[in-house]
């Protein structure tokens, strides 16, 4: 892959991640929910499943933080080699094509 492809491409994980709200997890009448951690804890989430517990630790370990870490360290791997293969496989794998579907929620 050409670099600037692959700069494109972490480009568009940018622009996923950037306008997320940071959020914690806090946890309100028994059950668990994604609240905005900047802007006085307004409800981002609920989470309401049988798969609740891993959600949960998902959202833990992966906060807005974490993830504009994710995409600075994609900016600064080498042109070649293994850990490129790996963060275009990555990338790839996000499928952040030119539709702008990354930007605008799907209607039903």
């Amino acid at each position: 892959m050409e670099r600037r492809e692959y700069e494109r491409l972490v480009d568009r994980f940018r622009r996923l991640v950037a306008p997320l709200p940071g959020w914690c997890v806090e946890e309100h009448d028994g059950a668990p929910m994604l609240v905005d951690a900047l802007y006085g804890g307004g409800l981002l989430l609920r989470v309401d499943s049988r798969w609740n517990a891993y959600l949960i630790r998902y959202f833990r370990a992966v906060d807005k933080d974490r993830l504009l870490a994710l995409v600075a360290l994609l900016e600064v791997v080498p042109p070649e080699g293994p850990a490129h293969r790996a963060a275009v496989a990555f990338l790839h794998a996000l499928r952040l094509g030119d539709d702008g579907s990354e930007c605008t929620p799907r209607r039903s």
